[in-house]
């Protein structure tokens, strides 16, 4: 299988590439020179993803490689999976003071999220969550990452198309 091949699908209903697992302490990245995921980073410490992690294919974020999303599901999904996703908000990051946004989805297919529309639908404290990740990201890797906000699922659906347009 080719991951170059994979189509966004819609803004709205878009396909994702799982890169790494939830509760994953390793980083996988997709490289698109091997239309491969490869090994990027160890986390040190007990360290690791709060969701799956992965990116959406035929997008360009503001740091000029894929979109990024975190991907809120009840059981880790398997690293290489696409996976049909809704997007519910969208964390804006700078990484290094560049753009680095992360859209927050849930599967189609995941019926516990079956009626989540929002970041105002998650069953948890998103927002402690995130940050807290965010913090200890800066830690294990030496850079400054700092969350400017949260914003809902219609800025997440216009992040996407402008992703898109960029690809």
């Amino acid at each position: 299988m080719s991951y170059k091949n994979i189509p966004l699908g819609k803004p709205e209903q878009f396909n994702a590439v799982v890169e790494i697992s939830k509760g994953g302490e390793n980083k996988y990245e997709y490289d698109e020179n091997l239309d491969s995921i490869k090994l990027d980073w160890v986390f040190s410490g007990g360290f690791h993803f709060p969701f799956d992690y992965g990116y959406i294919p035929q997008t360009r974020g503001g740091d000029g490689d894929h979109l990024d999303v975190f991907i809120i599901a009840s059981h880790p999904l398997q690293i290489g999976t696409i996976v049909e996703c809704r997007p519910v908000g969208m964390i804006e990051l700078l990484d290094r003071g560049e753009e680095d946004n992360k859209i927050l989805a849930v599967p189609v297919a995941d019926l516990k999220y079956a009626n989540c529309k929002g970041l105002e639908d998650l069953d948890f404290d998103y927002e402690s969550v995130f940050r807290e990740f965010c913090r200890e990201l800066g830690v294990q890797k030496d850079k400054v990452v700092e969350i400017k906000g949260f914003r809902d699922q219609a800025a997440a659906i216009k992040a996407i198309e402008f992703g898109h347009n960029k690809f």
